[in-house]
């Protein structure tokens, strides 16, 4: 009986403390949501003064999101190292904008050494996660060479595969590599002049409706 007394009295301030714990994590969590919507708000604003507080604050209590911003506000502001840091707090989480912004980093060599086999497989990772940036990120890569991409490489599948998904969202230098390819037989493809006269249609397309917003802008 005394046994199951004392198991009784510790199982009761056991869950008290796990309660108080409970308690105490739920209002962090609460003000760290709170600062990071205050600190969006001066940050789209425009008043980084604010905003940067804030986020910080918000990004060390562990609020991926802010992890992300603070660290484009750093790498604005050329604090590349600091920014560095904050990507790769957001890419550890998975967060795909942390993963494509520590690759950019990577790649450019800024606030960390350049890496630029690392910045490609953290661009692949967040690509196929459907990251567009990236996507486009790494058709450009295969396009001019970059990221320790190979000349059997650049014109390999892998480039294929990249140049059609950013042509697919509208990427002109994929959309006008493709035409080409489609039409003289490059990057391993078959000729296929109806694919290649469809991607011409979408370049005219896209560069028609460029042209109306020039022009518009232009008779303001």
């Amino acid at each position: 009986m005394m046994a199951m007394g004392l198991l009784g009295k510790f199982g009761r301030a056991a869950i008290a403390v796990l309660s108080v714990m409970s308690i105490n994590v739920g209002l962090a969590n609460a003000g760290m949501e709170e600062d990071f919507t205050a600190a969006m708000v001066s940050y789209e604003r425009g008043d980084f003064a604010t905003a940067m507080p804030l986020m910080r604050k918000a990004a060390d209590a562990g609020k991926v999101e802010a992890q992300v911003v603070m660290a484009s506000m750093l790498d604005a502001a050329e604090f590349d190292e600091e920014a560095v840091t904050y990507y790769r707090k957001a890419a550890a989480a998975g967060h795909l904008d942390g993963i494509y912004g520590l690759a950019t980093m990577l790649a450019a060599g800024e606030g960390v050494k350049k890496d630029p086999k690392e910045a490609r497989l953290l661009l692949t990772k967040a690509a196929d996660a459907g990251h567009k940036a990236a996507i486009r990120g790494l058709a450009q890569a295969y396009l001019r060479g970059e990221l320790d991409v190979t000349a059997e490489q650049k014109k390999g599948p892998e480039a294929v595969k990249w140049l059609s998904l950013s042509a697919q969202d509208g990427f002109m230098p994929a959309l006008q590599t493709l035409e080409k390819a489609y039409r003289e037989g490059d990057y391993g493809l078959a000729v296929d002049l109806v694919k290649a006269e469809q991607l011409k249609q979408t370049i005219i397309k896209l560069t028609g409706a460029g042209a109306k917003k020039r022009r518009r802008g232009e008779t303001k």
